[in-house]
Order: C-alpha cells, then sequence, then structure tokens
C-alpha cells in the first residue's frame, strides 16, 4: 500500500482553513488507530485506512456522523492509493429538496458564445434556476440567441455597458456589476456563472439548486470552487455539440488564482463584491465557506478554430492595460499562433475516474501544482 505521506494532514488543513477558527473541529484518525465517538464540537472526521463495518455502525450511532466520502489519497491517479473516509454531519439526503420558490440565481456573462449559449442557458433552466445574462456587446448572434428565450422570472438579459461596447474588455467593472446584480435580485443564492461552464456541487447526483439550499441547511452562505479545464484532444467539436458530453479530458486549474473562487453565495444586507479580486474573492461579515468545493467546469479553448479565433482575434487585442498591469488577463500568455490546441491524453485525467483517482483533489485542490497554501500543497508537484 503507498502512503501519500501527509495528503490527508493536508487535507485536513484545507478544511481547517475553510471553516475557520469559529468553524467545527476536523479530527484526524490515523491508520490502525480505532474510531469512537466524535469529540462533540468535531464536525468532521478523516480517518484514513479501512476499519470494519460493525465498528463504522457503531462510530455512526454513537457520533450521529455519516461516511460522506469514501476514496484513496492519491498524489498520482497510478498509485494504489491511501483508504480513507471521511465523516460529517452534512448528510445531503438529510437536508431535503428545495422547497417551491427557493429562488437560485446564475449571472451569466457571456461575449461571442453562440456556440454554447443555447446549450447553457437550457441547462440553467431546466436545473430551477432563474437566469440573468449580461452580455459585453457580442458581435455574433449571441445575444440574438438569448433574445429568443427570455422570459419573466426565468430568463432576462441586459448589455453592459449600458451606453455600448468599449475599446478594451473591462473585468473590474463587469464584476461591479455582476455584484449589483446579486444584491438587488432578492434571490436566496446567486452563481457567478460564465457561458463556457457548468457547475456543480460537491455530491454527484444532485442538482446544482439542491446543493445549495443544502449548503443553506447546514449553516453556509458561501461556496469555494475547484476549477476543472476540460481540454480537446482532437478537432472534432463543432458549435452546438453539447460541452458535457464531447470532452472527456481535463486537467485542473493550474493557476495559483484558481484555488479560490467563491462563485456562489447569498446575498446579504449589504452589497457583497468580488469585483477587487477578479472574481475570486467573496468577504463579508459572517461568512461561512462550505468546507468542500464544489466544481466548476470550464470549457475554455473548445478546437483549434475556436482557440484561434477567441485568442487571437476576440481576446487578447481587448485586453484592458490597466488589468494587465494588474497581473489580470495572463492565464493564456504562454500561447501563441505556433501553439498546439490540441492536448495529448497522457498528459490530462479522464472526467469519469476523479473521484476513483483523485476525489481529495476535487473536494479541495489540495496537492495540485502551484497550491498557494504551504500546508495544503504536495513536497513535489508531480500530478500533471
Amino acid at each position: 500500500m503507498t502512503d501519500p505521506s501527509g495528503m490527508l494532514d493536508s487535507f485536513a488543513a484545507y478544511l481547517r482553513r475553510q471553516l475557520g477558527p469559529e468553524g467545527p473541529e476536523v479530527v484526524q484518525v490515523g491508520i490502525g488507530e480505532p474510531i469512537r465517538r466524535a469529540p462533540a464540537g468535531a464536525g468532521i472526521v478523516v480517518a484514513a485506512g479501512e476499519r470494519s463495518g460493525v465498528g463504522e455502525r457503531i462510530f455512526a450511532l454513537r457520533s450521529g456522523m455519516h461516511a460522506q466520502w469514501r476514496g484513496r489519497a492519491k498524489a498520482d491517479p497510478q498509485d494504489e492509493g491511501l483508504p480513507f473516509t471521511i465523516w460529517d454531519r452534512w448528510d445531503v439526503a438529510r437536508a431535503g429538496a428545495p422547497p417551491p420558490g427557493y429562488d437560485v440565481l446564475a449571472i451569466v456573462t457571456t461575449y461571442n458564445e453562440a456556440g454554447i449559449v443555447d446549450q447553457t442557458l437550457e441547462r440553467l433552466v431546466a436545473g430551477g434556476i432563474r437566469v440573468h445574462v449580461i452580455d459585453n456587446w457580442s458581435t455574433d448572434e449571441t445575444a440574438a440567441i438569448v433574445e429568443r428565450r427570455l422570459a419573466p422570472g426565468r430568463v432576462t438579459m441586459e448589455r453592459f455597458p449600458p451606453d455600448g461596447p468599449t475599446r478594451y474588455f473591462e473585468l473590474q467593472p463587469l464584476l461591479q456589476r455582476v455584484s449589483e446584480v446579486a444584491h438587488r435580485s432578492g434571490a436566496d443564492w446567486v452563481v457567478h456563472h460564465d457561458c463556457d461552464e457548468i457547475h456543480e456541487p460537491a455530491w454527484r447526483g444532485v442538482s446544482l439548486r439542491h446543493g445549495l439550499y443544502a449548503v443553506e441547511r447546514f449553516g453556509f452562505n458561501a461556496v469555494d470552487h475547484v476549477v476543472v479545464e476540460f481540454r480537446p484532444v482532437a478537432d472534432t467539436w463543432e458549435p452546438g455539440d453539447d460541452l458535457a458530453s464531447s470532452f472527456e479530458w481535463f486537467e485542473f486549474g493550474a493557476s495559483p488564482a484558481h484555488f479560490t473562487l467563491h462563485r456562489a453565495w447569498k446575498p446579504q444586507a449589504e452589497m457583497v463584491s468580488n469585483a477587487e479580486t477578479g472574481g475570486h474573492r467573496v468577504e463579508f461579515a459572517g461568512r461561512r465557506l462550505f468546507p468542500y468545493k464544489f466544481v466548476v467546469r470550464h470549457y475554455p479553448l473548445r478546437s483549434t478554430a475556436h482557440a484561434r479565433r477567441k485568442l487571437f482575434t476576440e481576446r487578447r487585442p481587448r485586453w484592458r492595460p490597466e488589468e494587465r498591469a494588474m497581473g489580470w488577463h495572463r492565464h493564456y500568455d504562454d500561447l501563441d499562433e505556433s501553439s498546439s490546441f490540441l492536448w495529448d491524453p497522457k498528459t490530462l485525467h479522464r472526467w469519469d475516474r476523479v473521484d476513483e483517482d483523485l476525489l481529495l483533489q476535487r473536494l479541495s485542490g489540495v496537492w495540485l501544482p502551484n497550491n498557494p497554501f504551504p500546508d495544503e500543497a504536495a513536497p513535489l508537484q508531480t500530478l500533471t
């Protein structure tokens, strides 16, 4: 059995950071240690190794906890890994389904996404989520497609800035507008959602609306996310093709900024803004982050033709110099006209195996390359 040598310690450190000093206690149980009644203040028990079913049933009865996650801690998908179980008190089934009228608003920002905007809106509306589109004056058919879907109380749209298109894409004012819409929405939850994304809760088979309702029932009011970047390995995608079924190979977001992404929150009495942090963090009094990350499935470059048009025609000429000077808009700096926009599957991971191979990384981002939190980073960054 391969022991990833501290990976579960890193995961526990992550949980403590998310929960904060006032949050529930995170308890660790090592290999071979008996699992007994959890301390009264414990919210999560991270147990390494395998235990008997009888022992686990006794622990569940005594502690009131349930086995939320089971997997193997793997520094590399090829490792055998160390078995673990994560126990907690946040059973999504016990939270129940959201009641009628439970209002989740997705604020979807768009620019030249005619090839996918219809399916993005369809996916969200089918999931019981209200949508407000902020279109940054697309020059393709994006706005026209959205207009055909407009319906009061379900899909609305504005074009931003209201006075017309600007020379540069100005992210900070756009994010400020997202914050204003969120604050005035009257929604139970808001989700900042780019058009080329699919948002999913931490639990498999649970809708985004249900997941956010459960998070609220558990006493939390903000959600962090892990970024999963899907990559084309062949030039087969065409505009209109379904994103979820068209791409199976991914890599985790490797920018240090990807390790903090508060893209869903409950509106507060005072306006909550993420504009100052480029859309990565929301700060407000009484903020309680849910400890497990939700997932942002990102499809930024979908074929060679799409990548070249997006990067060299639609994006780079529009970067705002002041925001570039702040270190923003630099995630494609290593790509140029000579770059290949098809990835080698050998450097990627299969999405249908993410929980078997990389569950801890999905839930927390620990041990991923460029993790900026020392207690949560791998001693050697070996994961591609």
